[in-house]
């Protein structure tokens, strides 16, 4: 049997790497403002980028799919479905931060976002 708190632990990993992955996709949205559109399409294409980005996106379709074919009524189905839910989101945290990296090479202004700016001069006025 498996102790009922490993269902809470693995809850609480979960949220913990959601909360992640929306840090990093907020930074990316950043970054994307940042960066010089034209240098990125031209160094973008990198056959180990793209090698990576299509193993993750592979694996994350391959989790999705056994998700929807597992079973309802095996013993630890519960365990079963957090771990395949952790590693599905493990993938989308692999591409999200391998976008990350690659934007931020790219990004030439480091400088606080337009929105926040405005909303701070908003707020003063």
């Amino acid at each position: 049997m498996i102790p009922d708190n490993i269902y809470e632990f693995m809850e609480f990993i979960t949220l913990a790497l959601y909360l992640l992955f929306v840090f990093i996709s907020i930074q990316i949205w950043f970054l994307w403002k940042d960066t010089d559109k034209n240098e990125l399409k031209m160094k973008i294409v990198t056959e180990s980028f793209f090698r990576k980005n299509c193993i993750y996106v592979f694996s994350l379709s391959i989790l999705f799919m056994i998700r929807l074919f597992e079973g309802t009524n095996p013993p630890n189905a519960m365990i079963h479905f957090e771990i395949i839910q952790m590693l599905a989101l493990i993938s989308l945290l692999l591409i999200a931060y391998g976008w990350y990296s690659m934007l931020k090479r790219f990004a030439h202004k480091r400088s606080l976002p337009l929105e926040l700016t405005n909303f701070i001069k908003e707020e003063y006025n």
